[in-house]
C-alpha cells in the first residue's frame, strides 16, 4: 500500500509510523484476527503484496522500502508458523506499475528505462 511519498531522505516521524502502520502492522493484525476461521475450515491461504523495492530498495522512498522489506519477514515468518496448521503464506514483490504513487519514477522516461534495466530478467 502506497501512503503519499514524499521523495526526500528526510521524512517526518508521522509518516514513517503510517507507512510501518499500513504495510506492516496492518497485515498482521488481519492474520491474528483469520488464522481462528481458517484452522475451523482445516487450513487456508493468504497472499500478501510486498513489492521490489524490498530487495531493491527505491531512491527516496525510505520508509516504504523498509516496510516492504518488514512484510516479506512477516511473510517468511508466518509461512513457517502456520503451515503445520495447514495455512499457506505467500507474498507477491511486482516492479513498477503505473499508478500515482510511482508516478515520479514513469513520468521521467529515463528513470523508466533505468527501473526497467534494472529489473530485467535477462532469460
Amino acid at each position: 500500500t502506497a501512503v503519499n511519498a514524499l521523495h526526500s531522505c528526510c521524512f517526518p516521524f508521522f509518516f514513517w509510523l503510517q507507512t510501518l502502520d499500513i504495510n506492516g502492522k496492518a497485515p498482521a493484525l488481519m492474520i491474528k484476527a483469520v488464522v481462528p476461521e481458517m484452522e475451523k475450515r482445516g487450513g487456508g491461504s493468504v497472499g500478501f503484496l510486498a513489492s521490489v523495492a524490498a530487495f531493491r530498495p527505491l531512491p527516496g522512498f525510505s520508509p516504504y522500502n523498509v516496510s516492504k522489506t518488514a512484510l516479506l519477514g512477516l511473510n517468511k515468518t508466518l509461512a513457517i508458523e502456520l503451515a503445520p496448521r495447514n495455512i499457506r503464506v505467500n507474498c507477491l514483490a511486482p516492479g513498477l506499475i503505473k499508478t500515482s504513487f510511482s508516478r515520479m519514477l514513469w513520468m521521467d522516461k529515463e528513470k523508466e528505462e533505468s527501473m526497467k534495466e534494472t529489473l530485467r530478467i535477462r532469460r
